[in-house]
């Protein structure tokens, strides 16, 4: 009754204002051919997804823009509806911290592309793609969509069971220039980026842009640097164009140490590694405690991890005739990379030798090559518009953990650097993953264009091959495969403004390669469970209302999510041992609730944006840990809040513009049996910015202020930097990142 009770307060929140506003006789009749010029008075494409025949929501450039430089696409779409983001970090840049769930599925269940090309499921260990952070610079992003839902059958991802983040990169501009600016802010905050357009040049026109970020930690030390080059090229004629995309991203990150709520309790909000402190960590590591440190793995010496990506895409659009299009998209990325985590003597596979430190340097060695095809071929008929493509993909993909020993007058080490060393290894596996995906969709309308439906399926084989190249990890190989994965949707026109929108959508998750999937367990485990394990799915029903004037839009969508087959990893050492995971199969999981947006801007110079969330997301079966009955029937799917709820008010007067906005993310679990909570809070920024165009020496200069978490709230962000685990009775489960402190920022961005 209560999961009733909500949508139906929703539902009447969203239709009282809209109903009185409708029933104006003032209003002017919205053009329903014309949604374009609708959208435009908005200053934004349809944040609302209007149109479409599921839950979509949009954020053009002009959205973008308002954001500091530098801040993580995934971080935009925090205040929209569904989306339970968190980070330790200002920006939502540190890849160890950051988290995305929609509808109670986590990052790793949710699908990413970038103009089309398949971002695998963003894991920090994944096997199969990389980070939004890392895909493509922020200033050069044109536009961000999210599906809460599935997201179109055309998307080339195998791990959108529950959402689709799809971001798309701003084309060249028609005229020459450069824009650069440059940011500085709190705890030393550095970054500059620069970009040169070619402007159209008969035809072809293109934009080279680098980006340079010095972020120091707002505690312990060390900072996360970024380098990172984009290239993009458009060729256009009569017949269709040609578009080749290059990013090329250096990165050295620092997290932060994961804490447990015991150690919050004994030590603090800011602690974390013990660097510069070398002497203290060889203290530790020899059991001489001191401070709030009670045992070796309260923290470390120090951790980071380092990344060299390169991505490459040229995308043809063909235009055969008039009503045949044919695209064709051959990409390549190859990823090399180290995680480093300085261990004690009480974690290590070995004992030291004489003359070693009590420490050890673990490293986690990434290499990923990659390369495939995504193709489709689109026909206009009368009413109907035929789509079916192709996505091909190889992957390998080889991940291993070994110790560097530290001479004990030679410490520490550095960490800034890739070793191709292999000493004391506890395990090395390489994956091979072919992946075939293949999509049929008719899309067309009846009743004089009033109902639009969208209507097909998709299928795809996804098989892995796992080789433990050392024992310690399992081998063998693993198939997802489904022939039909059916997608059905329609939109109704109903007029004034008004649609209804439903949809139906069946999604099917491949195997994980890497540090957290199925061939993480020991060979007799994943043997035992071989036989019995499936691929995850689920069933996404949708049905929505959505609402569009010159002032107002508006949405409403309740849902049911079906997913069976949920596999959870159990953490069950410390983070830093490395010990096998255990994974099992609790069966069916049921996610119900309702998104509320409403946006207000009754002049250009005022906007009013609102989200709402109610999100009920329980396990429906029990299962069983080593023949122990884990009771997780009932239970709320861990990273899950109920309750969401955004709001942000931005105003223009004269040549500033001024925001507030505000995000409650309602309480979360850890475990799986519920036993540690995580309390709800809220989060407040706020910005103003001065612009000016047609400057003597510049085409725009504008300069800006934001403040993140205004304040100063003391909060747990991340709840899964290890994981997540059955029970944590005391407490001591290291998997929890604080937020960070209030900070500011000051920008000046400037075109010629």
């Amino acid at each position: 009754m209560t999961l009733l009770r909500t949508p139906l307060c929703l539902a009447l929140l969203a239709l009282f204002p809209l109903l009185a506003h409708a029933g104006d006789d003032t209003t002017a009749p919205v053009d329903e051919t014309a949604p374009a010029a609708t959208t435009k008075t908005l200053e934004a494409i349809s944040v609302v997804g209007q149109n479409a025949t599921r839950q979509v929501q949009q954020m053009d450039k002009a959205q973008i823009e308002q954001f500091t430089p530098g801040t993580s696409p995934i971080q935009m779409l925090s205040k929209l509806p569904g989306v339970n983001y968190v980070s330790n970090d200002p920006f939502g840049t540190d890849e160890w911290s950051t988290r995305i769930s929609l509808r109670g599925f986590n990052h790793t269940q949710l699908g990413y592309t970038l103009d089309g090309i398949p971002l695998g499921n963003t894991d920090y260990h994944s096997g199969d793609g990389l980070s939004v952070t890392r895909a493509w610079i922020g200033e050069n992003l044109g536009e961000l969509d999210l599906a809460q839902g599935s997201g179109a059958l055309g998307t080339a991802s195998t791990s959108n069971l529950g959402g689709t983040v799809q971001l798309h990169t701003s084309d060249p501009s028609m005229t020459p220039g450069v824009r650069v600016n440059a940011t500085g802010g709190s705890y030393g905050f550095k970054r500059g980026y620069i970009r040169a357009d070619t402007g159209n040049l008969d035809g072809f026109r293109g934009y080279i842009s680098g980006m340079y970020v010095d972020a120091p930690k707002w505690k312990g030390n060390d900072d996360q640097t970024q380098k990172q080059l984009n290239a993009k090229a458009l060729y256009e004629w009569e017949g269709g164009r040609i578009t080749g995309l290059l990013d090329v991203v250096r990165r050295i990150e620092q997290p932060y140490m994961d804490l447990s709520l015991d150690s919050l309790k004994r030590c603090g909000y800011r602690f974390d590694y013990l660097a510069p402190d070398w002497q203290r960590a060889v203290n530790i590591a020899n059991g001489k405690y001191s401070g709030c440190v009670t045992n070796p793995d309260d923290t470390y010496y120090n951790g980071n991890g380092i990344r060299h990506d390169d991505v490459a895409s040229v995308k043809g659009e063909f235009f055969l005739t008039d009503q045949l299009t044919l695209n064709v998209q051959p990409y390549y990325h190859h990823d090399l990379g180290q995680g480093h985590w300085y261990a004690p003597a009480s974690d290590l596979p070995y004992t030291p030798a004489p003359g070693d430190a009590p420490i050890a340097l673990r490293l986690s060695h990434y290499l990923m090559l990659r390369d495939g095809i995504v193709n489709s071929l689109s026909y206009d008929v009368g009413n109907h518009h035929i789509e079916g493509g192709f996505w091909f993909e190889d992957s390998k993909y080889t991940i291993g953990r070994s110790y560097q020993p530290i001479s004990a007058s030679g410490g520490p080490i550095s960490q800034d650097k890739i070793y191709d060393t292999y000493y004391n290894s506890i395990f090395r596996q390489r994956f091979t993953t072919l992946t075939r995906q293949w999509y049929l969709q008719d899309s067309f309308s009846v009743l004089d264009d009033t109902l639009r439906i969208d209507a097909g399926f998709k299928g795809h084989n996804v098989t892995t091959n796992a080789i433990a190249l050392l024992p310690g990890r399992a081998s063998g190989a693993l198939t997802a495969q489904s022939g039909f994965l059916p997608q059905v949707g329609a939109n109704y026109k109903i007029g004034n403004g008004w649609e209804a929108f439903a949809s139906f959508s069946m999604n099917q998750n491949a195997f994980e390669p890497g540090a957290n999937g199925a061939w993480s367990s020991n060979q007799a485990t994943f043997n035992g469970l071989r036989g019995s394990l499936r691929p995850e799915r689920s069933a996404n029903s949708e049905l929505g209302l959505r609402y569009v004037d010159s002032t107002i839009q508006s949405s409403l969508a309740l849902y049911n999510i079906d997913f069976k087959n949920r596999l959870l990893v159990i953490v069950p050492c410390a983070g830093v041992v490395s010990c096998p995971n255990q994974i099992a199969n609790v069966g069916k999981v049921n996610s119900q609730g309702a998104e509320f947006t409403f946006v207000w801007q009754p002049t250009p110079a005022l906007r009013w944006f609102n989200s709402a969330t109610y999100n009920d997301a329980k396990y429906k079966d029990n299962y069983l840990d080593a023949g122990v009955l884990i009771p997780t029937k009932g239970k709320t799917v861990v990273d899950s809040p109920k309750q969401m709820f955004s709001s942000e008010l931005s105003y223009k007067f004269g040549d500033f513009r001024a925001s507030l906005g505000t995000k409650y993310t309602g309480a979360r679990y850890y475990t799986y049996v519920n036993d540690q909570r995580i309390d709800g809070f809220w989060l407040w920024d706020a910005g103003l910015s001065w612009e000016q165009k047609n400057l003597g020496f510049a085409k725009d200069l504008k300069i800006s202020l934001t403040l993140t978490n205004l304040l100063n709230k003391k909060y747990i962000a991340t709840v899964d930097s290890n994981g997540f685990t059955t029970s944590d009775p005391t407490g001591t489960f290291q998997s929890l990142l604080v937020g960070s402190p209030r900070q500011g920022f000051l920008t000046v961005d400037m075109s010629f």
